[in-house]
């Protein structure tokens, strides 16, 4: 039997809560400049695509955060994102994260596609419902900026536009549906990836943030997205550091015949596709370089946050 919003917590392990932790593509991403906190401001519009993790919470003893599906190779569970979540929520909210999170992971981890900043904003999401919070996305939102950066953005899901350091969220509208593959070349993302890609930026690469301001504009108003703003300035970083990564991204586009755009930090790699695009036999090619590939589609904001609650007794 499924309930609506405002359920509450009845006997221990009685209900149980599925959330959906979609990840997210960077439309366009500038770095403006270095703070005096050391992050950099950001203009960024992202949105979530159909990319999945998917959680399940079940009121426990104590705290357990159990990591499993085809994606799960290397994530520690306790030391998760996840964890992290349901520990800050139960923080702000004065009560014991007495919580068993299963995270099935289908999100290539440390991509730059947000997997683990998804499952933090699904993890705040699906506890606020389980223990019948009824807080606002905002409040929750404000809760995950202190995780991450992304979090803020995929707590309200669909597309935004984020600036500060990402925690400045204006929610736009849905794009229509837009088809996309994700390229994930086969060489592994190094240790403290992200920090390294901005503590890279020099002045030359930082920018008004004026592309993201007119992609968000455009969006705002249902327009589609117009390539000549779709931009992320880590891609002048990786062509200046990682000549392998730019080797297999030039093979990538020699087989695509289109413009590859790095999602995030990267490594991975996102290429638009018409509806009428041979997309098997693409993907086919495109996997015989060593790649992994997922095809996948923009996600409006309604499915990206889907939070249902199920009586388990």
């Amino acid at each position: 039997m499924s309930e609506g919003a405002g359920a509450t917590t009845r006997e221990a392990g009685a209900l149980v809560v599925t959330a959906r932790a979609p990840g997210k593509i960077n439309l366009a991403l500038e770095a403006l400049g270095r703070r005096s906190d050391g992050y950099h401001d950001i203009e960024t519009v992202i949105t979530t695509v159909e990319l999945s993790d998917q959680l399940t919470l079940r009121v426990a003893s104590g705290l357990r955060v159990t990591i499993d599906g085809p994606e799960a190779r290397g994530v520690a569970g306790a030391d998760e994102l996840a964890g992290r979540a349901a520990q800050a929520l139960g923080s702000a909210a004065g009560r014991a994260p007495d919580v068993a999170i299963t995270v099935t992971k289908r999100i290539p981890v440390a991509a730059g596609l947000g997997g683990g900043s998804a499952d933090a904003a699904a993890v705040l999401r699906g506890l606020d419902r389980l223990w019948g919070l009824g807080w606002p996305a905002e409040r929750l939102a404000e809760l995950g900026a202190a995780l991450g950066s992304d979090v803020p953005a995929l707590v309200v899901g669909g597309a935004t536009h984020c600036s500060g350091r990402g925690e400045i969220v204006e929610p736009l509208r849905d794009l229509r549906p837009l088809r996309l593959l994700v390229i994930a070349p086969p060489v592994p993302a190094p240790p403290e990836k992200t920090a390294r890609r901005f503590g890279a930026l020099g002045h030359g690469d930082w920018s008004d943030g004026g592309r993201a301001r007119r992609l968000a504009h455009r969006i705002a108003r249902g327009a589609p997205p117009p390539t000549a703003d779709l931009a992320n300035v880590f891609e002048a970083v990786v062509e200046r550091t990682e000549p392998e990564l730019v080797a297999h991204y030039a093979r990538f586009a020699r087989i695509a015949g289109g413009r590859l755009h790095l999602c995030g930090a990267g490594p991975a790699v996102y290429l638009f596709v018409h509806e009428d695009a041979r997309v098997s036999e693409l993907r086919r090619e495109l996997e015989a370089t060593g790649a992994r590939v997922f095809v996948t589609a923009t996600l409006g904001r309604a499915a990206a946050t889907a939070v249902d609650v199920v009586d388990a007794g």
